[in-house]
């Protein structure tokens, strides 16, 4: 498989005593297709001399953007972060955007990349049976999508998901119904959440697939332990947390954290601004990959964000 040095996402700053991430690209196959997938490694990883050492776990990262917007470079500061924090090698897809390539081809360029790490596993030094998917905005859509696709062709089996305002409804009966304040959602927004749709799933079926439509899905049981974080003043707000309830009467430890203020652009735009969303899900994602029985972070609260816990009232 072809690799070269990494040039969507830029060399990570240096760390201290010098280190930096490591960045390698990768062309990987799906379908009639061939997509870029970035593998960011922790500094200092793999060590030069550590042939038989302990290997780390991988994360699948799927960017923001719409579903027909974004890419690796702007999501390259939480990649690093997220490499560093928890640590793992975060793989990261350039899966094919819409227009040009409507739904389904990004969840299947998203399963695709992960039969890809497992095959080359040994040689991409990552321990197979570890990982776990994380997306933000649309990423957090495709992310749901591939645990349903795992999950149903029996690939692998993620230890848990992190989803970053996850857009899941494509009616747009959450968005359309949210307040804040006494103010509703802004019609600019729906209308951007519409057109992006409408590009995305050009079809009525598509619209209604259980990997398009997850607030529509019929099947939940049987994903990974989720924790879904939204902005207190959040267009996604609602459909996030009415997410986060269906997975938990599905019988998945499941979790709505409502993050104080408004998000601004999102975590990878405003990442500086957001680093409490970071650290919440950089903890959720350790104790997902350590196989800890407390793999949901429903039991320890910390500073800074609300609770919103399946069948819970929600905080306001």
């Amino acid at each position: 498989m072809p690799q070269k040095p990494g040039h969507r996402l830029p060399a990570a700053p240096p760390a201290a005593g010098n280190a930096q991430a490591r960045v390698v690209e990768h062309t990987v196959t799906s379908g009639d297709r061939e997509i870029a997938v970035c593998l960011c490694y922790p500094a200092g990883y793999p060590a030069p001399a550590s042939e038989g050492g302990a290997l780390l776990p991988w994360l699948v990262y799927l960017h923001a953007g719409g579903f027909v917007d974004g890419g690796l470079e702007k999501a390259r500061r939480l990649v690093y972060a997220l490499a560093a924090s928890v640590p793992a090698v975060v793989v990261t897809p350039d899966y094919s955007l819409a227009p040009d390539h409507p739904f389904p081809a990004a969840p299947e360029d998203a399963h695709s990349t992960v039969e890809w790490v497992l095959r080359n596993a040994k040689r991409l030094k990552v321990d197979k049976t570890r990982f776990a998917l994380v997306g933000e905005e649309a990423g957090g859509n495709l992310a749901i999508a591939l645990s349903q696709m795992l999950r149903d062709r029996g690939t692998a089996q993620p230890l848990g998901q992190w989803l970053i305002r996850p857009v899941t409804d494509p009616c747009l009966q959450h968005a359309s119904s949210s307040e804040w304040s006494g103010n509703q959602v802004p019609m600019e927004t729906l209308r951007q959440l519409a057109c992006n749709y409408r590009d995305y799933l050009p079809t009525p079926a598509a619209s209604v697939h259980p990997y398009a439509a997850p607030a529509m899905a019929s099947r939940l049981a049987g994903l990974p332990p989720t924790l879904i974080q939204v902005a207190e003043f959040d267009a996604l707000r609602a459909e996030g947390e009415a997410f986060a309830g269906r997975l938990g009467k599905a019988g998945v430890p499941a979790e709505a954290m409502i993050m104080p203020g408004a998000c601004g652009d999102g975590v990878e735009e405003s990442h500086d601004s957001c680093q409490a969303w970071v650290d919440e899900g950089a903890l959720f994602l350790q104790r997902c990959l350590a196989g800890t029985d407390d793999a949901s972070p429903l039991t320890e609260r910390r500073p800074g964000a609300t609770s919103g816990r399946p069948g819970a009232k929600p905080a306001g």
